[in-house]
């Protein structure tokens, strides 16, 4: 599992892309593959801020798209959060593939 520290801009698009690979450098075939992702205030926190959506561009290469749309990241809190993602195999394995820091930074121009 890898630890990355984000920024999510209330009110904007976020969008990050993922490449799975093998300890050779391989890419793995993530095509019946799915993943889950959340962000919340805090590890035991209840609530959730958002959940991310993922899109598999290039499954047989391994490539998935994490995203938010403008109005998950505008209700979401400001200040550091975090978040996690995880990868479930075809099989039902179940493993944490990121997680880090949220740090979600206030937005001025609203509509």
């Amino acid at each position: 599992m890898a630890s990355h520290d984000i920024t999510v801009e209330q009110g904007t698009t976020f969008s990050k892309t993922l490449t799975l690979k093998d300890d050779s450098d391989v890419a793995i075939n993530i095509t019946d593959d799915d993943f889950a992702g959340q962000v919340r205030k805090y590890h035991a926190s209840t609530g959730i801020e958002a959940e991310f959506t993922f899109t598999k561009t290039d499954g047989p290469n391994g490539v998935v798209v994490w995203s938010l749309t403008p109005t998950q990241t505008s209700a979401m809190s400001s200040g550091p959060l975090v978040y996690d993602i995880e990868w479930t195999k075809q099989d039902g394995t179940v493993t944490r593939i990121l997680e880090g820091i949220a740090d979600t930074t206030p937005e001025v121009t609203r509509p």
